[in-house]
Formats: structure tokens, sequence, C-alpha cells
């Protein structure tokens, strides 16, 4: 424990709680570069983060390494304290250098806990701590538990990033983001007008200059439709033929000695090559059945496998130069293959190589192992359908053998349809 609990959590009991738990963004690369440093300015932010804990009525249950676990009898003071401790990383962050800052991320919940002598348990630490990971560095982000309570309490703006499907919990549950921008207590305070709009709102045209703005601004509204209702019908003659160019490759392939993949889940594939198969190491897949799986790799399964994996890995790499031309300002839009009402989403991969999710105003950075296959195979059919050329024909067979591999019917359907 790093202080003795309120009165209201004693050791062996349960009770509600709103619950922060925090973490520090790449501590660990931090510590390896830097310990001494990195160690200094954590003692320095949690000083900071207790203070402001027990001024909100708070108490700091234990430490987690480089992240705290706080305890509030209020979500209200529990939100109002996660936003001051942010409000004030953030303003430090504007006068000092970015070497003595860390980035801090805070996920809270409203929900049963259980103090041992060991340790603090329940749904409301470990749904705070998931929470905490769909929050972007020196943000916030709180469940639908804790908005509900503190949404009318609090002036607060925040953005629904919608049902996230949170690591071992059952459920899928709404995550709220929180703007720091906002007005933490109390009414929201209403902001000057810039003197741009203050000069416009002075000025009263006369009738023949609203007739003759509005001639301007019709006609420039006329020729940025038209232009891009062109790119739209370049776009899908392009998106056509380079699926059709896939599919044809695809029908012209033979499919022997193709394996079901459920009987290779069941019987062939070690558990080594599960391992694989979720990081999406399609290239040490291939090494595994060149050497580990020598066993087998002179059998027909062994040599499909073989082939499969090396598809793969010329698909992946096409996918990753095909993703590096887009950006935060230009990203590649998604429509998801396994949702009936097409639902869209943005992505672009940054300069770390994560994909970055850019959904509702939010944007979450993912490792490649993090997005799920179904996902994954939305961002491939979207990349091939804005790609100029067809991929390589080592890549077209990976996609088949993604798709089959994986279980996606929707992506092989596409695939299989071409310009259709």
């Amino acid at each position: 424990m790093d202080t003795n609990p309120p009165l209201s959590v004693r050791q062996g009991q349960r009770a509600l709680a709103a619950i922060i738990f925090t973490d520090v963004v790449g501590f660990s690369a931090r510590m390896q570069a830097d310990e001494e440093t990195s160690l200094r300015l954590l003692e320095r932010d949690f000083a900071v983060m207790r203070e402001m804990c027990a001024h909100h009525e708070g108490s700091v249950l234990k430490t987690t390494g480089d992240g705290l676990l706080l305890y509030f009898t209020s979500a209200v003071q529990a939100v109002a304290c996660a936003l001051a401790m942010q409000r004030h990383f953030a303003d430090e962050a504007r006068r000092l250098p970015a070497a003595e800052m860390l980035a801090h991320r805070l996920g809270i919940h409203l929900g049963d806990v259980f103090v041992s002598e060991q340790d603090v348990m329940g749904d409301g630490v470990n749904i705070a701590s998931r929470l905490q990971a769909e929050a972007a560095p020196g943000g916030i982000c709180i469940s639908q538990t804790v908005y509900d309570v503190v949404k009318n309490k609090l002036a607060l703006q925040v953005i629904n990033l919608g049902p996230r499907e949170l690591k071992n919990i059952a459920q899928a549950m709404p995550v709220y983001r929180i703007l720091l921008e906002a007005q933490a207590l109390g009414g929201a305070v209403a902001k000057p007008r810039p003197w741009f709009w203050a000069r416009v709102a002075s000025h009263r045209p006369t009738r023949r200059q609203w007739l003759a703005g509005a001639i301007v601004v019709a006609a420039v509204v006329a020729v940025i439709v038209a232009a891009a209702a062109i790119r739209r019908q370049r776009q899908r003659q392009q998106s056509a033929t380079v699926l059709a160019t896939v599919a044809q490759m695809l029908a012209t392939t033979s499919d022997t000695g193709t394996i079901d993949p459920e009987s290779l889940s069941r019987r062939d594939i070690a558990l080594q090559v599960r391992w694989l198969l979720e990081k999406y190491d399609f290239d040490g897949l291939a090494r595994y059945w060149r050497t580990q799986g020598a066993g087998s790799a002179g059998q027909p399964a062994g040599q499909v496998m073989q082939r499969a994996a090396e598809n793969m890995a010329a698909m992946k790499d096409w996918l990753a130069a095909s993703l590096r031309q887009y950006t935060r300002q230009e990203p590649l839009t998604v429509t998801d293959l396994s949702n009936e009402a097409g639902r869209q989403f943005s992505i672009y991969v940054a300069p770390d190589r994560q994909l970055h999710f850019v959904e509702g105003g939010a944007d979450l950075a993912r490792a490649w192992p993090e997005v799920k296959p179904a996902v994954l195979g939305s961002i491939i059919i979207s990349a091939l359908r804005r790609a100029g050329t067809p991929p390589p024909r080592e890549a077209v067979l990976g996609l088949r053998s993604f798709a089959r591999l994986y279980h996606l019917p929707q992506m092989q359907e596409v695939l299989r349809a071409g310009g259709r």
C-alpha cells in the first residue's frame, strides 16, 4: 500500500469507489536510456499527483511501477482531480524542455473494489486500468458509469469513442475521452469574440453586396463539388481496375494443395505457430516451416504452409509500403467489412510505424499485433481500392491465404468479386 486507505475501504472489505489508474507513456524505454533522470521525474510527478489527490479528498492506494492507483468516494472529485493533474502537466510541458517531461495517461471507472493486505482488486481497478490504455498521451478516458454521474455536475467537453473491446473484459464498454480545454468546474466560460468576427459583425453589407457574395460562394461551391465528383469517378475506375486484376490473378492460380484452416488449427499448427499468426509474424512463420517444422515441411501440408507464409510476408510488406503515403492530415478511409452498417474509420502510419486510428475526433495508436484480423482485412481491402497499381503476384496470393487462415469471408468475397 502506498498510503493508508480511507476508512470506507478497510482491509478485507468491498466498497464502491471511483478509481483513477495512471501510467507513463514509454517509461521502460526512458529507463533504459537514462534511469536516474527517469526516476527523478517520476518522483517529481508522483509528488504533484499525491498532493492533488489529497486536495480532492482522495487517497493513493498503491503504486504500480510507473503509475498510481487512486481512490475517491466521489466520481466528481475523481474527474476534477484528473483534469487538474493533466492540465498541470500540460502547463509544465509548455515551459520545460521535452527531456524534462513525462506523458501520463489516466483512466477512471466507478466500480466495486476489494482491499486485501497485499493488494487492491476488483472490476473497478481492472476497468480503470484498461481505460488508461485507451487514453492518448496526456489524456483521460472515463467509463459510461463515470460519465453518467459527472455529466450534469461538471462542465466537460467529451468525445464518445463508442463501445471498446477492453482486454480481459467480457463485454464491450462505451468509452469517453475528456478534452482538457473544457472548463473543469462550474459554468462554462464564454470566450471573447476574436477581433475579425467583431469587425464582421459591425459591418452591415448592402443588398447588392449580399447578392454578389452569394453568387461568388455558389460558383466556388459548384467548382468544388464538380472537382470532387471527378476525383471520385477516377478513384472508382482505378479501384475497379486494380481489384479486377487481383481477382483475375487469383482465378488463374491453382488451389491444389490448399489446406482447410479449421483442420490446421486443430491438428497441424503448434502453439508457436499460433503465436506467430497472432503477431502477424509471417517471416517468422516461414522460417518455422523451413527449420523447426522440417518434420512436416517435406509433406504437402508443410510445403503449402511455407508458401502461404512467404506470400503473406510479401502481402504485409506491400501493405506497410502502401500505408506510408497516408498522414494525419490525409488518412486512409477504411470501410469495416464485418459491419453491415458500413461503419468507417480512418488510419495512417506514424513515424513510430504504429497504426493510428482516427474516429470521432480521437487518435489512437495501435501496434500491428493489437489489430484484429477482421479490422486488418478491412484495411487491406481499402488500401487495394486506393492503390494505383495491383500488388505483386506473391502479395496477391498472400491476400487469399490471409483471408482463409483468419476466417474472413467478407474479404474473400471482395477478392473474388474484383471490379464488380
